[in-house]
């Protein structure tokens, strides 16, 4: 069976209208055939005789008798077939990758990993989970300072996860820091921001400047969910290299699904430029080209 979170089908559910007890535009025979064409199942099998017997139910109960792989191929296609965009697409996107990455490659299944490896792979994999469905749950916050401050606990979390030796907030002579972890060795300054529009120069430029008045070997982690500008794309930039990455709010989704890209980590040991991941754009960083596409998400 598929590990979906109940969080994760409402995804699903409220993408593909299945509070009808339909799925998208499908009739009962195209719906046969879709998934038949899809995963070669059929779904109008008894196994999948779920509650009414709709195609809604039915496909619940796919969810519940497949594996991941078999689901991730079928709401894959779904995805496609749909052809919605925005930011509850681009979740539902990310549930699928999430899906297809959870599940067990025949190449690996050959008893040779560690017990131990494995229990430490799936311990970190439920944290992921239980920390993309607390971030999901931060959009719903009527309050959001309370939201920008929950947002902060989080990605201490996260960085736990991943053995990121996370520092709480804490001040200096004239500035806030909104915290720091350790990664390859370096120290990584951190703010995160949950404004309605993408950040102005501005923002960057004062955190940038943070970072400069530490030592040289200091680097930053600039969250930005709703992203920054393009004049501040531009001038962190331009002329001297940036000291700091930039991450919005789908690649922190993208990290809560997947963990960190492979080659991530030996990408920040170098002293060369570090060029930021930025929305929209593909930035190189010490020959690790990172994607991201823009995704909104409510304002702090």
């Amino acid at each position: 069976m598929s590990n979906l979170t109940n969080f994760e089908k409402r995804k699903f559910e409220q993408l593909l209208g299945m509070d009808t007890g339909y799925v998208l535009d499908f009739t009962n025979r195209s719906f046969a055939e879709f998934v038949l064409d899809s995963t070669g199942r059929d779904i109008y099998d008894c196994r999948y005789n779920y509650g009414s017997g709709s195609k809604a139910n039915r496909l619940r109960a796919y969810w519940h008798k497949e594996e991941n792989a078999v689901v991730g191929k079928l709401m894959t296609d779904m995805l496609d077939y749909g052809g919605a965009i925005g930011a509850l697409q681009e979740a539902c996107r990310l549930i699928v990758s999430r899906l297809l990455h959870d599940s067990p490659d025949p190449k690996t299944q050959t008893g040779s990993q560690h017990p131990e490896q494995s229990a430490q792979q799936q311990q970190r994999s439920q944290a992921l989970g239980q920390l993309k469905d607390d971030f999901f749950q931060l959009h719903a916050e009527g309050d959001r300072n309370r939201a920008g401050l929950t947002l902060e606990k989080l990605l201490n979390r996260l960085f736990e996860v991943f053995d990121l030796q996370p520092r709480r907030p804490f001040r200096v002579v004239g500035e806030q820091i909104d915290g720091s972890f350790l990664f390859a060795g370096d120290v990584y300054l951190l703010e995160s921001k949950w404004e309605k529009n993408p950040l102005p120069e501005e923002d960057l430029l004062v955190f940038r400047g943070k970072i400069e008045g530490k030592s040289t070997f200091t680097r930053g982690v600039f969250i930005a969910i709703n992203d920054i500008s393009i004049p501040a794309r531009d001038a962190i930039t331009r002329g001297e290299a940036p000291s700091f990455f930039v991450v919005n709010g789908h690649d922190l989704l993208m990290i809560l699904s997947v963990g960190f890209p492979h080659g991530a980590h030996s990408a920040a040991r170098g002293r060369g430029p570090r060029v930021c991941a930025l929305s929209g754009t593909k930035a190189q960083t010490n020959g690790l080209e990172v994607t991201s596409a823009t995704a909104r998400w409510p304002a702090k």
